[in-house]
């Protein structure tokens, strides 16, 4: 499966999705290894461009799409 990205260069992921940057969220009842509880997913209501709330972006750096910006 191919990765996508949104406008900001941040991977969309599906809250089941896992890599090898899963950090648990502190605040995880169950600590289950995929993204909807790693501290590096953002899923919620305010991410107004997401298309699902079972779909989120993962903020961890090494996951980003290298965006070059023209200044």
């Amino acid at each position: 499966m191919e990765n996508k990205y949104n406008e900001d260069g941040y991977l969309v992921v599906r809250e089941n999705h896992c890599c090898e940057h899963w950090e648990p969220d502190d605040g995880a009842l169950v600590p289950m290894r995929e993204c909807w509880c790693c501290k590096w997913s953002k899923f919620n209501a305010e991410e107004s461009r997401l298309i699902s709330e079972s779909i989120g972006i993962c903020i961890y750096e090494g996951n980003r799409e290298n965006i070059e910006v023209c200044r």
